[in-house]
């Protein structure tokens, strides 16, 4: 009879001070509606501006964003493992976000979408594990839903505060999900807004989200049948969609508009050749998702495979011009300039990175203790006694 496997006592045990203070220590799981009630747009700004200061002046670090992609028994259907790690040392906090789904490619009315969900349509699965920068705890496992559309829409709006003109005050959005919620949230804190237009295929969509801005923004929403009288007549746009063509095409964009845009693909090449001055975020250029490829010769489009692509990068440079395009940071310590004057067409684009929930996700757990939110765990389920 084998007997039972363990390793050697060969380290010595702790001192029982440090076992008391492994035994008072919790980690906290915090929920979305948790996040909800404590990140605000202010508070993520104003957090993220920190972030990236940091970040312009190479105290905070980014591993480039991956998807491995799986294929499935269904040709339109993919799994999607997906991670952004980041760290920044000012906060001294890593974290890496964690996606797991299902990519489901399809049409509506013959255009080509994506859409996805983790075990059942409606059901999503996102985690960010927080860790101490000082002693490699882990503080938190947060629910990246709100998180993660908050980090989007405050970066954007940190640099339409520099690029959009002054007395812009017609927002159109496109899309009429989470994101183009906490779009209209942020970008209505950095500009006078007076009129929101907003388009999606989905005319219960879109006149949902219209009725809800109007009610909690104060603002007058339109629901737009069409997305080309809502870009000619926006001095910004905002592009929150799940498309995989172009949303926004460069004939009716007007002189003097800021241009926001969540994918590369959302803008057609027209689109790209007009602007004149272009803020990028995003993580470094590495190596790519892998893919297996046991039943099918590639995924169904290279760009959910992870970050921007060298090509994608390429193409912006060569429309845009090297000398037009600068990254957040450089904008935010003065290395790059803001608008020039009133007649530029101007665009953003933040793609997402580890640093972004490293400091959202720290101010959200920092506020969670504060007023005794989050679901405690002990510390020490998650440690090991032996060396990994």
């Amino acid at each position: 009879m084998s007997k039972k496997f363990h390793y050697p006592n060969v380290y010595p045990h702790i001192d029982p001070r440090d076992e008391r203070e492994i035994a008072r220590r919790e980690v906290l799981l915090i929920s979305r509606e948790e996040s909800e009630a404590v990140l605000t747009p202010e508070i993520c700004m104003e957090v993220l501006e920190r972030a990236y200061r940091e970040e312009g002046a190479g105290s905070a670090v980014n591993r480039t964003k991956a998807n491995i992609l799986i294929p499935t028994q269904s040709p339109d259907r993919w799994y999607r493992y997906c991670t952004m790690e980041g760290g920044i040392g000012g906060m001294q906090v890593a974290a890496i976000r964690i996606k797991s789904d299902l990519l489901h490619h399809y049409s509506v009315d013959g255009h080509p979408r994506i859409d996805w969900h983790c075990v059942v349509p409606g059901r999503f699965f996102g985690l960010i594990l927080l860790f101490s920068a000082e002693d490699g705890a882990l503080l938190a496992f947060l629910h990246d839903a709100h998180i993660q559309h908050m980090r989007v829409a405050a970066t954007v709006a940190l640099i339409t505060r520099h690029m959009a003109r002054r007395d812009a005050s017609i927002l159109g959005i496109l899309g009429s999900g989470g994101m183009a919620w906490t779009h209209a949230l942020h970008l209505t804190k950095v500009r006078d807004i007076r009129k929101i237009l907003v388009y999606s295929p989905n005319p219960e969509h879109r006149f949902r989200f219209a009725r809800q801005a109007a009610e909690v923004l104060g603002i007058e929403t339109r629901s737009i049948e069409d997305p080309e009288p809502l870009v000619r007549q926006s001095d910004i746009v905002a592009a929150c969609t799940n498309s995989t063509e172009p949303v926004v095409l460069g004939r009716w964009v007007k002189e003097g508009t800021h241009l926001v845009l969540t994918q590369a693909f959302e803008f057609d090449d027209e689109c790209w050749q007009k602007i004149d001055q272009y803020i990028e975020y995003r993580s470094p250029i590495g190596v790519q998702g892998s893919t297996s490829e046991a039943r099918y010769t590639a995924p169904p489009d290279p760009k959910f495979r992870g970050g921007t692509s060298r090509q994608d990068m390429e193409k912006e440079r060569r429309w845009v011009g090297q000398e037009n395009i600068h990254t957040l940071p450089e904008l935010l310590l003065g290395k790059a300039p803001g608008r020039v004057h009133d007649r530029q067409i101007t665009a953003c684009r933040n793609e997402g990175t580890g640093v972004q929930f490293a400091a959202v996700a720290l101010k959200v757990y920092e506020l969670a203790k504060e007023k005794g939110l989050g679901r405690p765990l002990p510390l020490e389920w998650f440690l090991q006694d032996v060396t990994n």
